[in-house]
């Protein structure tokens, strides 16, 4: 029963799931979306430890308050706030007060995005690797989050099977805020002495930069180098500094593309895991964490130490990804698709992963084999790009991708349930016309923005002409053969087409000749990259008829409605628009002005019960869209 629970789960959330698990695979539910936006903490009944767990990973998926007073407050947070997920795990009782005193293990940082007008939908999902805290994930566990920006559903999944190493401990080595004035002097080098029992170690750390409005922006702004010395010897050496322009979670408010310290808004705080076996000296480790000082700024740290026994097998290979295709949000850049099929592997065997039959396919239709090389050691992932399938067994809708990992080095793989993995996916669009016109409007740095119009095996085809002028419109004629092609953006600056706080604003659309409509919209706020599948008369006897392909979710309200509709117009920008409202089967059923106001009231009594689509329209094009149902 509870295989079918996971299974049904992973679906409603839309993200990849494993194919086949061995024995059973427990779900825990913890917070959820109805407990509203409130700081979390509650105890919660987990496994009781007597079952060996291949992997354990916390799924922590947001949405904005559907319910909430668009003129009081927003839907998602307006700002990025940084909050834990925690367990808090007794340790006694305090001689004065008498009240219980827990000690807190942070299972993951997130971020949460800027919220101004962003759409969350039925919810993103974020994955969380909690394995190296299953020992503390047992009996009753008391779980505490504090994100009050959004709506929280937080969930853990057991996968039993035998995992990479035996988890031994997990140390916490320092955890705390710590300026950077001082904080050489707080994170000081460090001697552990290891168990006979301890003989792998990992050094897990999450660190995220904040203070800026200062002379030197730190710590979210400014480069600085973080290095790890083990024995006395620099392992690794980085700029914590890490690019926000390529984020998922795309456009949101505020200055989401600014590359920052750590992290970026709506994300997970970045966990960097360093594999220190090798540098165990007489049963010990000695090991010092540098950062570069300045007088200002402060970085979050929390820095775990975890020890393992012996890598339990040989030869394993681990199906880890699906970046294509797949319609799980965090890979909304790469889908749908109809090129070639992106996944990730990774070695959890003793031995270097070599070669490695890899079989996919879609939905039910013929299987494909590719035969990977390479070199990958314990851990290590690599991406691959697999030869594009026949998309006609697609279906011209989607379906199901799967890929599965078969004879690693050519051997038999004692762990086969974590070799499948399979992921929902939609199709890209499908045009019937061989003629197609792309518009493309430089905004004020037309130097820094660039186009790319690819066939599906990678040959260019078309591309910008160079020199272009400021906002200044490109028609380009496109000549296309039947068959699958990819138009990308580019932006060097990582800001787009448009970004608030630059002035002018640039688009890129694709139509046909005999059409005014647009085929499809890029979203002007990409950041640094934003790319389209499509197919010419392929895959498909039905052309996808839409005009309004990546026009951003307004909010309406009240929703279910009954005389009365509230349009949230607070983000939408344009002249002269108009609502249209279609029903379920297309027909346009109302149309009426939408001034640019804050709240657009319009009256609904003469639409009979069922579902509607609302449509914001400005000339010939629709820039925003929702859903609502009349009872």
């Amino acid at each position: 029963m509870k295989k079918i629970i996971l299974v049904l789960f992973l679906l409603s959330v839309g993200i990849m799931r494993l194919y086949s698990l061995p024995g059973d695979t427990t779900v825990v539910q913890t917070f959820s979306f109805e407990d509203g936006r409130n700081d979390r903490i509650g105890s919660f009944e987990f496994p009781d430890g007597s079952v060996q767990y291949e992997k354990v990973l916390m799924y922590y998926t947001l949405r904005c308050d559907p319910n909430r007073n668009p003129s009081t407050e927003p839907a998602c947070g307006e700002w990025d706030y940084i909050f834990n997920t925690e367990i808090l795990e007794p340790a006694g009782t305090d001689p004065d007060s008498g009240k219980e005193i827990y000690r807190s293990w942070k299972l993951g940082t997130y971020v949460t995005p800027y919220g101004i007008g962003i759409d969350l939908g039925t919810g993103w999902t974020w994955i969380y690797d909690v394995s190296d805290y299953v020992h503390l994930l047992k009996n009753t566990v008391i779980i505490q989050d504090g994100n009050s920006q959004e709506l929280l559903d937080l969930k853990f999944v057991f996968i039993e099977g035998t995992p990479p190493r035996d988890l031994i401990e997990i140390k916490k080595i320092w955890d705390s805020e710590y300026s950077l004035q001082n904080f050489d002097n707080m994170v000081k080098d460090t001697t552990i002495h290891l168990t006979q029992n301890e003989v792998q170690v990992k050094l897990r750390t999450t660190l995220t930069g904040h203070g800026w409005d200062n002379p030197t922006n730190c710590a979210e702004f400014c480069p600085n180098i973080h290095s790890l010395k083990v024995n006395g010897n620099t392992v690794r050496s980085w700029d914590i500094i890490q690019g926000c322009a390529s984020n998922p979670l795309y456009p949101q408010g505020g200055t989401w593309m600014f590359d920052r310290a750590g992290w970026c808004p709506g994300m997970p705080g970045t966990t960097n895991e360093f594999e220190l076996t090798d540098y165990i000296t007489n049963s010990s480790i000695n090991f010092d964490y540098d950062v570069e000082q300045d007088e200002y700024g402060s970085y979050r740290t929390f820095i775990y130490l975890v020890t393992y026994g012996a890598i339990n097998q040989t030869d394993d290979a681990a199906a880890e990804m699906i970046i294509a295709p797949t319609d799980n949000p965090l890979q909304l850049r790469y889908n749908p698709t109809c090129g070639n099929p992106i996944v990730v592997i990774k070695n959890l065997g003793s031995n270097p992963l070599n070669t490695v039959d890899i079989h996919y396919g879609l939905n039910n239709g013929s299987v494909y084999t590719y035969s990977w090389q390479g070199d990958l050691g314990f851990l290590e992932k690599d991406t691959v790009v697999l030869p594009y399938p026949d998309w006609n067994e697609a279906g011209g809708t989607g379906g199901e991708f799967w890929f599965e990992l078969l004879n690693p080095n050519g051997k038999t793989d004692f762990t086969p349930y974590n070799n499948k993995m399979k992921s929902a996916f939609k199709t890209a669009m499908v045009i019937k016309a061989n003629e197609l016109q792309f518009f493309f409007k430089t905004n004020h740095a037309p130097e820094e923005t660039t186009w790319k119009l690819y066939e599906a095996n990678g040959n260019l085809l078309y591309e910008n002409q160079t020199n272009m002028a400021a906002n200044t419109t490109y028609i380009t004629q496109l000549v296309l053969p039947d068959g699958s092609y990819k138009l990308c953006l580019y932006d060097s600056g990582d800001d787009g087409l448009a970004f608030w706080a630059y002035g002018t604003q640039g688009s890129a659309y694709l139509r046909k000749n005999t059409s005014p409509s647009a085929l499809y919209r890029f979203e002007p706020e990409f950041g640094r990259f934003a790319q389209f599948h499509f197919a010419i008369n392929k895959y498909s006897d039905i052309e996808t008829q839409t005009d309004i392909v990546n026009v951003k979710t307004f909010n309406v309200f009240p929703n279910p409605a009954h005389s009365v509709l509230y349009l949230d117009m607070s983000d939408i920008h344009g002249k002269n628009l108009l609502a249209e409202i279609y029903d379920i089967s297309g027909r346009k059923v109302m149309q009426t002005p939408a001034p640019q106001l804050q709240v657009n009231k319009i009256g609904i009594n003469d639409l009979s019960s069922g579902v509607y689509f609302i449509l914001i329209k400005e000339e010939n094009q629709h820039i925003a869209k929702n859903k609502f149902v009349v009872y």
